[in-house]
């Protein structure tokens, strides 16, 4: 707890700076729900993969949206994709564990309040409250969040910093391409196969399986937490800052 009290204060006037960054993507993520909400009736009864392809890209990459140039993950010498901020951090006497708790704190502020709220509209302005009860929605609730923690802590791990052909520009379009194909194939085959998307089948586990989606839903986003951490922790001891 000590050390996530620092993190804070050592990462909450970057907060304060990046208000109008933070305010955008929850706006635009208010665009996305807007988008789901609309559409939720028509995709319960027929089902599209835009929608969850969209539904994916809001919990697992949102906080790429832009942020200020001084805290951006950004293309340093070269191929070291890094945030500025951790490279100044890196250079101060300052505990690697604060330095990862503070950008999984700054992801956390990019994310965690606005989908919380955007999630609560979503069961109250859609026909899901005809088909899960609280307790289940609570359920579908937890299986996003969980994936937004589990899946989008690669953002703060990048911001740590990496090397390599892959931070390239190139080599960053040619991964994002790659991921975006297997994902819309991998749908596909889901529709094909059964007929439905992955956001209808997390309701129905969540609407058949409450208690079970949600405890493996907290395993998973607590593996996540751990696993990036790891990663984070590793780079800040190995990688090559100067």
């Amino acid at each position: 707890m000590k050390n996530w009290l620092i993190a804070y204060q050592l990462n909450k006037w970057e907060i304060k700076e990046s208000m109008v960054s933070i305010l955008f993507t929850y706006l635009a993520t208010i665009v996305f729900f807007a988008f789901f909400i609309k559409e939720m009736p028509s995709y319960l009864d027929n089902g599209t993969i835009l929608f969850d392809l969209l539904f994916l890209l809001v919990f697992g990459a949102s906080p790429l949206f832009p942020k200020p140039k001084r805290f951006e993950t950004q293309h340093l010498q070269g191929n070291f994709l890094v945030s500025p901020i951790v490279l100044l951090q890196k250079q101060l006497p300052i505990q690697h564990d604060v330095i990862t708790k503070g950008r999984i704190l700054i992801h956390s502020v990019y994310t965690l309040p606005i989908l919380l709220i955007c999630l609560s509209g979503l069961y109250v302005m859609t026909p899901l409250q005809d088909i899960l009860t609280i307790g289940s929605y609570i359920s579908f609730a937890t299986m996003w969040l969980s994936f937004s923690f589990y899946m989008g802590y690669i953002i703060p791990r990048l911001s740590i910093g990496a090397r390599g052909f892959w931070t390239t520009n190139s080599g960053f379009s040619i991964v994002i391409t790659v991921i975006v194909a297997l994902v819309f194939l991998g749908l596909s085959f889901e529709y094909v196969l059964f007929e439905n998307g992955i956001v209808y089948w997390t309701i129905m586990f969540a609407k058949e399986s409450p208690l079970f989606s949600a405890t493996v839903s907290i395993m998973l986003a607590f593996i996540g937490y751990r696993y990036w951490k790891y990663k984070m922790l590793k780079t800040l001891r190995t990688i090559m800052y100067s």
